[in-house]
């Protein structure tokens, strides 16, 4: 089923955005992963791979989609464990670099489709694998289960018991402050008897409690943004909906049984990052901008318009992905003055920073797949007709490329009105899988 989603709206893009790269999406950054034992280290996801840097956000160097082992319309989830090892979760497995991004091996498990990673504070990896089974005369049904490793991504064996088969996993998460207790979102029904879902556990997985998550009209599917690392009945949702529709973002305080909201927002809200001490929170997306504020405050307050792609929070040090029309691709702040000033920010990755693949051994995949192939990306990026320092007076001929904060669709809908409908596809398509890796 995901597979023909993503063929459809890569067949979509290729009839109504000759603008795009090859693999039919726009050079966007959604996601900021760090290491866990080297500060310097921080990479970035693209809609064309991955980016690196090992000295403090200097310098940048780019592992392509085929040297990790996919390609086309999937952001995946990544995790970085405390050996340095890279775990990536794909449409069709798991794989793990031990030598920094430069070859990956797959790793054999009893399922396929991996949808989301998350690591317990021992440094165990939770995998949450869902993917659909069989059709019925009552619907259809599907095969999700957890997997756990504790050898270091060396081995993936199932943790506790499946879940409902007409459940459609989300996202998962692990309370830090109680490894025990396990959240799973999800969904069951389709259309307008969709249903939203939060699974919990509080054994590992061995027993599952089912919770409603009531959606609004047009939304999709709730997605787990954060569990409070003290709190461990404190869980942070967010929604995901149709193109342009409104999103919310909401709070439980008691294990997913009651939830109140902390903001209803105008459209996708693709980043959101909790303070580590949990008493205040960033989000925004590409059409609320930045918004912030404590917890326990009446309402969040609009910190800027900064189109938001992606947040991620490292002591007070706030990231944030965006787009060159708004000044870097990848950026920091304070977060203690974010909220109020909204920044300032500072460019910490522009596009022209990209200093080519990895330099890695020859023969791995990153020198096998990577270094030829990042002749034609310069092309498609626009590198080659940058110059100076990046921003909206840079963009050039392809201007519309480079503004990654805007959605696919948003970008495509003025070419031509007989593209009207595939634009649509697209766009329907582009957010479902980046709504499932928004929080990562």
């Amino acid at each position: 089923m995901r597979r023909l989603l993503v063929l459809t709206c890569a067949l979509a893009t290729a009839l109504v955005a000759p603008g795009a790269r090859a693999n039919g999406r726009f050079p966007a950054s959604n996601g900021v992963i760090f290491s866990p034992v080297n500060d310097g280290e921080v990479f970035v996801r693209v809609t064309f791979g991955l980016l690196v840097s090992r000295d403090h956000a200097r310098s940048w160097r780019w592992i392509c989609e085929r040297a990790i082992g996919f390609s086309g319309f999937e952001d995946p989830s990544y995790v970085v464990t405390k050996s340095g090892a890279i775990v990536v979760g794909l449409f069709d497995s798991l794989r793990v670099s031990r030598d920094g991004g430069c070859t990956w091996d797959t790793i054999v498990t009893d399922a396929r489709v991996f949808i989301d990673l998350t690591e317990r504070p021992d440094g165990a990896i939770v995998a949450l694998s869902s993917s659909y089974d069989h059709h019925t005369d009552a619907g259809s049904t599907y095969r999700s289960q957890l997997f756990l490793s504790t050898d270091d991504a060396r081995t993936f064996a199932p943790l506790g018991a499946r879940l409902d088969p007409t459940l459609l996993a989300e996202s998962v998460e692990v309370a830090p402050s109680r490894p025990e207790r396990i959240y799973i979102s999800a969904v069951r029904g389709a259309d307008s008897n969709r249903k939203g879902v939060m699974v919990v556990s509080d054994d590992s997985g061995k027993h599952w409690s089912e919770r409603a998550l009531d959606l609004a009209p047009k939304e999709l599917a709730p997605f787990i943004a954060a569990v409070d690392a003290r709190r461990p009945d404190r869980l942070f949702v967010r929604t995901s909906a149709s193109p342009e529709s409104p999103t919310r973002l909401l709070v439980s305080d008691d294990g997913a049984k009651t939830y109140r909201k902390l903001l209803d927002a105008k459209g996708p809200l693709l980043g959101f990052a909790l303070a580590p001490d949990g008493a205040s929170l960033h989000v925004g997306g590409p059409d609320d901008g930045l918004l912030g504020g404590r917890i326990d405050a009446p309402a969040l307050t609009k910190a800027s318009a900064l189109k938001v792609q992606c947040l991620a929070q490292r002591g007070d040090t706030l990231w944030a992905c965006s787009n060159e029309a708004n000044g870097f691709v990848a950026g920091t702040a304070s977060a203690s003055s974010a909220s109020s000033q909204g920044g300032p920010f500072t460019a910490r990755l522009h596009l022209k920073d990209i200093g080519g693949a990895m330099e890695c051994p020859r023969g791995s995949a990153v020198a096998k797949e990577c270094e030829t192939e990042w002749v034609k990306m310069r092309s498609d990026l626009g590198l080659d007709d940058l110059s100076g320092d990046a921003g909206p007076s840079d963009a050039g001929p392809r201007g519309a490329a480079l503004e990654t904060g805007r959605d696919p669709d948003s970008l495509t809908r003025s070419r031509a009105t007989w593209a009207l409908a595939g634009v649509a596809i697209l766009g329907a398509a582009a957010l479902l899988v980046r709504s499932r890796r928004g929080k990562r």
